[in-house]
């Protein structure tokens, strides 16, 4: 074995070839870190809420974050459904993912999860039409265009898990509502962390 490598790695120098090792750890490229992957959430979230009046970036990034969390989920269908008698059928209507982890990518802005992205995001949404965005600061309201309808269409169904909770609202979604529910849903324990995660 020693005889066969020691001739390979003689041929490999004759014919001016350094054989190299690397030693490093490979590096991964999760979903998340994709602008593609992060901004096919937003289009889901205009896709599925308020259609014909849009939202405020702030209410998509309550939201976005809540299909970032799973585990916030439930807690939030209970508070936003507690006064309904619909209450029951949602939770069971409601399917978690069994993956649930927390994003700690997410700093507090305005008493709002704010990814420090979200401006890019919209930007490459802006960018390919299929964004449109009508009023003025600060009652600025984001919508998709036809080819961010049509772009919705396209990917409603690889995204099993945020479709699933997004449905239980329907189309008319009380925004007001959702971000109260999302200022007392979010611990202070998630924003301690958050920042030791960030910046440690």
């Amino acid at each position: 074995m020693k005889l066969s490598l020691h001739r390979l790695v003689s041929r490999l120098e004759a014919n001016n070839l350094t054989p190299e090792i690397n030693l490093e750890r490979p590096l991964f490229i999760q979903p998340e870190d994709r602008i593609t992957y992060r901004s096919a959430r937003i289009v889901l979230i205009l896709g599925m809420l308020n259609r014909k009046l849009g939202l405020s970036k702030e209410v998509i990034a309550c939201i976005d974050f809540l299909l970032r969390n799973p585990g916030y989920q439930k807690k939030f269908i209970i508070e936003y459904f507690k006064e309904h008698q619909t209450l029951h059928k949602k939770l069971l209507a409601y399917k978690p993912s069994e993956n649930i982890e927390i994003d700690f990518n997410i700093v507090q802005y305005k008493s709002v999860p704010w990814d420090l992205r979200f401006n890019d995001m919209f930007l490459f949404l802006y960018v390919r039409k299929h964004l449109l965005f009508a009023g003025q600061k600060p009652n600025l309201r984001v919508l998709l265009s036809d080819t961010g309808q049509q772009y919705f269409e396209q990917i409603k169904e690889v995204f099993i898990d945020e479709m699933n909770f997004l449905e239980l609202f329907g189309k008319q979604f009380i925004e007001g509502k959702a971000t109260e529910i999302i200022t007392e849903v979010i611990p202070q324990a998630y924003w301690s962390q958050n920042e030791k995660t960030d910046y440690q």
